[in-house]
């Protein structure tokens, strides 16, 4: 059994690209389609100001991938502060969702992760050893 968390940080320790929406450096691929047919850019932002259309009367393929979208998707790196950027960890985390990005970093930029960052570091520091043997294993 693969704990997600765990099989992702792997991949990306080898250089592959992220298994969940979160730590990829790009989002948008979670489309959220509700009851009445609308179309969201990520199941998390589920608000009118990221709805791309209704599926009724636009097809799918062309709200995926719109520029709306894509716009959308670039933003979660696009945004980052530069304290992430700075960060040994980015590659591995790119500061998970950007919903949850409310706080300032501790050089006063706003965008950080509001309960993850320290607690991501703490983990990448710890288990950086295990994850590089498991890359160096399964490659």
């Amino acid at each position: 059994m693969l704990v997600n968390l765990f099989e992702t940080a792997v991949v990306q320790t080898m250089g592959r690209p992220a298994q969940t929406c979160v730590t990829a450096e790009f989002c948008g691929k979670a489309l959220a389609i509700e009851h009445d047919s609308e179309v969201y850019a990520c199941d998390y932002y589920v608000y009118p100001a990221v709805s791309l259309g209704n599926i009724r009367t636009t097809h799918l393929g062309e709200m995926a991938f719109s520029p709306q979208q894509q716009r959308f998707g670039y933003a979660k790196r696009d945004s980052l502060p530069e304290y992430c950027g700075q960060c040994r960890h980015l590659k591995l985390c790119w500061e998970k969702c950007p919903k949850n990005r409310s706080v300032c970093s501790p050089d006063g930029q706003a965008g950080l992760n509001y309960y993850l960052c320290s607690g991501i570091k703490r983990f990448h520091d710890h288990a950086g050893p295990a994850l590089r043997q498991l890359a160096r294993q399964y490659a």
